[in-house]
């Protein structure tokens, strides 16, 4: 019979109450919060569409070609181990040819993956990878891709938001990566 007396009792009614205030308010937060970031979600999808649209912002460009002398590059090792230490991004003419690396930065500076704030909206990041003469401190190349976090709510989440440019080349990889990894290639060929 307890269980038909437990709109009498006072004391379990008022706890009662309690509880659904709490859960209601806390509803009423959670569905707030949730609209912002649709919202704002929505307004950084848009813009970033617009910046990835905008004519020469994003992509790779190439200002200078620059033939490097046969001191420039070194034997490929046959080493294994040594073949994983060597980066990547050193070898041009498909593979062919290695740029010896410590030459290389004594003529040239590569700064990989430099991020500006371009929005506050979303956010929105410009990733800017550039190579630079030394001697001269002309920008021969640079790759520039945006990174969209998508709301503000997102960025404190362990998200890695939407690049542009968008799609993949032959090999499967992703342009906004591929065109950072390849501007020494496309940059430097062997004289």
């Amino acid at each position: 019979m307890k269980f038909f007396n437990w709109p009498i009792n006072s004391k379990s009614s008022h706890h009662r109450n309690k509880k659904s205030i709490f859960v209601a308010v806390t509803l009423v937060l959670v569905s707030s919060l949730t609209a912002c970031s649709s919202i704002e979600r929505i307004r950084s999808d848009s813009l970033f569409e617009q910046y990835c649209h905008e004519e020469g912002r994003v992509g790779q460009f190439i200002y200078e070609r620059v033939a490097l002398s046969e001191e420039f590059f070194r034997p490929i090792p046959t080493d294994v181990r040594e073949l994983d230490r060597i980066e990547k991004s050193y070898y041009i003419d498909e593979r062919n040819l290695l740029i010896d690396k410590v030459r290389f930065k004594q003529s040239y500076t590569v700064n990989y993956w430099g991020k500006a704030m371009l929005s506050l909206i979303g956010p929105i990041h410009t990733m800017e990878s550039t190579i630079v003469r030394k001697s001269d401190g002309k920008v021969l190349s640079k790759a520039v891709s945006l990174l969209n976090m998508q709301g503000k709510i997102r960025k404190h989440l362990p998200v890695y938001g939407v690049t542009c440019p968008t799609g993949r080349d032959i090999k499967g990889h992703p342009l906004s990566n591929k065109h950072h990894f390849n501007l020494i290639e496309n940059t430097f060929f062997k004289l």
